[in-house]
């Protein structure tokens, strides 16, 4: 019975954009820069670009979370330390946390029909944090972050953790996340079904999930119907 759920965080139940572009103004005024803040989608951009590549294991954490600021700066023409706001940045983050709309309900509907285990790349300063901000962290049935196993979604490595310590057999779980290059391309290795969250509509190359969901309510009723 498909009753272990894999869920993904940052998009899929945490509003992670909310989190961060507050982080991001915060950060900017803190460096003198407020008038940066309003260029955050640039910013998110390179962000998304870094973490992308982490995924195919071509930049390490450590890099990605100071050379995102480095390249935002140097395409601003502006010169700071990009360490150090990247920490003004991180520590702000950790203690911003929010759920998307609909988000709690739909965790209810998970934990009354089985196990729920968050799965998610990042640090566990960000994850727990937002986590506990929201005071949601004991939620769940487990919390496997990346930086705490060493592999990353969608390397297989990081599902077969999961697997061997949730404990969740394979047989019993899907995944449900909003990323294809993790969540998706991550269940499709590891040899697990997956429902993409896609509330903003069908992106290119959603044929890779196993089902997709435009709403919360369509993912409950997938799960219903697998059950």
């Amino acid at each position: 019975m498909r009753n272990n759920y894999l869920l993904d965080a940052d998009e899929t139940i945490l509003d992670f954009l909310r989190s961060s572009r507050e982080s991001f103004a915060q950060a900017m005024a803190w460096a003198g820069m407020e008038r940066l803040a309003s260029d955050y989608e640039k910013f998110r951009a390179v962000n998304d670009a870094l973490w992308k590549a982490y995924e195919r294991g071509e930049v390490t954490k450590s890099r990605l979370v100071v050379e995102r600021f480095a390249r935002f700066f140097a395409a601003e023409g502006v010169e700071a330390d990009a360490a150090a706001v990247n920490g003004r940045y991180f520590g702000t983050l950790c203690a911003t946390g929010y759920l998307l709309p609909g988000a709690a309900e739909f965790l209810w509907a998970l934990r009354a029909r089985g196990k729920v285990y968050l799965i998610t790349n990042g640090t566990p300063a960000a994850q727990y944090g937002r986590l506990d901000a929201l005071g949601i962290r004991g939620d769940f049935d487990g919390i496997f972050v990346s930086d705490e196993i060493g592999f990353a979604k969608p390397d297989v490595r990081f599902f077969e953790y999961v697997f061997a310590h949730a404990p969740a057999r394979r047989e019993d779980c899907i995944v449900i996340g909003d990323s294809l290059s993790s969540d998706i391309a991550g269940a499709r290795g590891a040899g697990v079904p997956s429902i993409l969250y896609a509330p903003r509509g069908v992106p290119d190359g959603a044929e890779a999930a196993d089902h997709v969901a435009h709403s919360y309510r369509q993912i409950i009723e997938i799960l219903d119907q697998l059950r």
